[in-house]
């Protein structure tokens, strides 16, 4: 069996390069993905676009983390890697040709990078070729879409925004290519959408890691694909990022303290979301203890009415795309406000991979 694992969208220097970020994603790395490369003898990597984050440029500790973490070690263990670029790897938006992929990885022999639409043969892989799909913009646009018309493969593996997907889970897209232009592959496998979803036909790969609250409670990780068989395996990543605790004081004791264990909290963002809070010293109590745990952040939710409406509660503690998308949704004028929303979403994208 001919297996390769497959990565997407790992956005090296995200959250304006958070150290505590980079810690999560160099976790991933190093306790969950090579390992299971390693145990498997998994020797080829797919990586399917927006490898780094920011459009315009990269700072340079990223830049040697990511390294040290990621490219060094696919280069000592004789990893091939095949890369497509992505939106977020390129410098501008009307051409993949000028690319961070291009211009930072060249002293890794064993990446090869497609920036534009091609036809890939690999005998190691597979008998059969397959198609390599990167960010399609202004100028590859022709040439994606003769590619998909032309082609006879039966596998593509892109960077795509195809619409009637979530990006993330909630947010359905309605905007981009029509799913049936890819009707005519077995399967697709695509970076791009954060939030992992298939039709049976497309599958959306998700992120590696929790990047945003967006993220929260919605199963992160990799893939490994038998191009024999056709099986797409997931790897779930068992780390998570953020965290919410519900804190309700109504019937706890000092004594119950010892049972609260928030190890799993540590370097990560934390919510409490106050149901019921009768006694402020003990609620301190609870707060030290989470603290002594490690976390990095806490954002305290309090002074809510209706304690029994949980997600009305959660909703208070949002993040900034959930509370604009609900802005919008209560506005009271005559517009498309699915439309609005979408058009917010990539303002606020565009906006972090610039700044």
């Amino acid at each position: 069996m001919t297996k390769i694992a497959i990565v997407t969208d790992t956005h090296f220097g995200g959250r304006n390069d958070s150290g505590v970020f980079a810690k999560h994603m160099r976790s991933f790395y190093d306790n969950l993905m090579f390992p299971y490369m390693k145990k498997h003898n998994i020797q080829t990597l797919f990586h399917l676009g927006d490898t780094f984050d920011r459009r315009r440029y990269i700072n340079y500790k990223t830049l040697h983390d990511c390294k040290d973490y990621f490219f060094n070690p696919l280069r000592d263990n004789n990893i091939d890697v095949h890369m497509l670029v992505g939106n977020h790897d390129t410098f501008y938006k009307n051409t993949n040709n000028i690319n961070a992929d291009q211009l930072l990885l060249q002293q890794y022999d064993n990446i090869h990078i497609y920036h534009q639409p091609e036809e890939v043969n690999v005998p190691a892989l597979s008998s059969q070729p397959f198609v390599m799909l990167p960010w399609i913009c202004q100028d590859n646009h022709d040439q994606a879409m003769e590619l998909i018309s032309k082609t006879q493969c039966q596998l593509l593996f892109g960077h795509l925004e195809i619409s009637g997907f979530e990006p993330h889970v909630g947010y359905y897209h309605d905007s981009g290519f029509s799913s049936k232009i890819f009707n005519k592959f077995d399967m697709v496998m695509s970076g791009h959408f954060h939030h992992k979803s298939d039709n049976g036909t497309i599958y959306y790969l998700g992120v590696p890691y929790e990047m945003t609250w967006q993220d929260y409670n919605d199963q992160k990780g990799f893939h490994v694909f038998d191009f024999d068989t056709r099986e797409l395996e997931f790897i779930p990543n068992p780390v998570s990022l953020y965290h919410k605790y519900y804190y309700n004081d109504a019937n706890m004791t000092f004594e119950d303290l010892n049972s609260i264990d928030f190890s799993s909290f540590k370097n990560g963002y934390v919510k409490v979301v106050v149901q019921e809070k009768n006694d402020p010293y003990l609620f301190d109590v609870v707060l030290d203890k989470m603290y002594d745990s490690g976390v990095f952040d806490v954002t305290i939710v309090e002074n809510f009415i209706d304690v029994e409406c949980d997600e009305e509660m959660v909703d208070e503690a949002q993040d900034t795309l959930t509370i604009l998308s609900q802005y919008i949704n209560n506005l009271n004028v005559n517009v498309d406000k699915k439309t609005l929303d979408i058009f917010i979403q990539t303002l606020y994208n565009e906006s972090l991979s610039i700044t």
